[in-house]
């Protein structure tokens, strides 16, 4: 007992010393990104190609039965009702469009087709860091980075808004959500890409919390020994039965 009550002081001091004499501490400034938006704006892309496994409709106005939902088959057709298996795998919803109305024109006249892509079941985006749900996230097409973050569960209390990263081809850009979602800045609410990472930084403070964590993990059951065993030890002289 004498013994821990001599280390605990000269312990305290020593931190005092170590600590006091590194110079400033850091500060949630400390640890920001460094990265910058590139020149190149982000913006839509018109031009989302379907692979294998996303799901496109088919409609063709007054003629319901030749409406369809179909998901792209390993060898990228589609089976409609009177053209049979149709390649579609890396086309865009426009030029679909007008495959499909040039067949359906030998069959119908003038007919009005519209197709949309409702699943981008191939393509995915990548999120990362202190979010709801970290991984893969269908890529579903015309898909912001505010879309992303709410369909992944939104970001944990210890995020870092102000910080958001979006990834791609090897450059990164700096999202400020605030300015999305407090200050209505539209404009940084960027259209994402297939392959986009977005990665949700730490704040500062839960930053600096885990780096003390790991600092003191190797000395943690020696604290707890200095601390706790003169509790332990009078629970049981006071509990013999123990």
């Amino acid at each position: 007992m004498m013994f821990r009550k001599c280390v605990v002081p000269l312990l305290l001091a020593a931190l005092i010393l170590t600590f006091g004499c590194t110079g400033p501490q850091p500060t949630p400034a400390d640890f920001a990104d460094k990265t910058t938006k590139p020149a190149a704006p982000m913006i839509k892309s018109p031009d989302t190609k379907v692979r294998a496994g996303d799901v496109v409709t088919v409609e063709v106005r007054g003629q319901p039965d030749l409406n369809r939902s179909c998901v792209i088959r390993p060898d990228g057709k589609i089976t409609l009702v009177l053209l049979g298996d149709q390649s579609v795998t890396g086309m865009n919803a426009t030029e679909m469009r007008e495959k499909l109305t040039r067949l359906y024109s030998e069959y119908i006249i003038g007919p009005d087709v519209t197709v949309t892509i409702v699943g981008m079941n191939s393509q995915v985006i990548y999120l990362w860091g202190e979010i709801g749900r970290v991984g893969p996230l269908p890529y579903t097409g015309d898909m912001t980075i505010m879309d992303a973050i709410s369909r992944a569960g939104g970001m944990s209390g210890r995020a870092e808004p102000k910080a958001v990263q979006v990834m791609r081809d090897g450059k990164v850009w700096k999202i400020n959500m605030d300015d999305i979602i407090i200050n209505g800045k539209t404009a940084e609410n960027i259209y994402l890409q297939p392959g986009d990472s977005i990665f949700v930084p730490l704040n500062g403070f839960a930053r600096m919390g885990f780096a003390m964590d790991n600092m003191f993990y190797p000395v943690r059951s020696f604290f707890s020994w200095i601390f706790l065993g003169d509790s332990v030890n009078d629970l049981k002289n006071k509990h013999p039965r123990w």
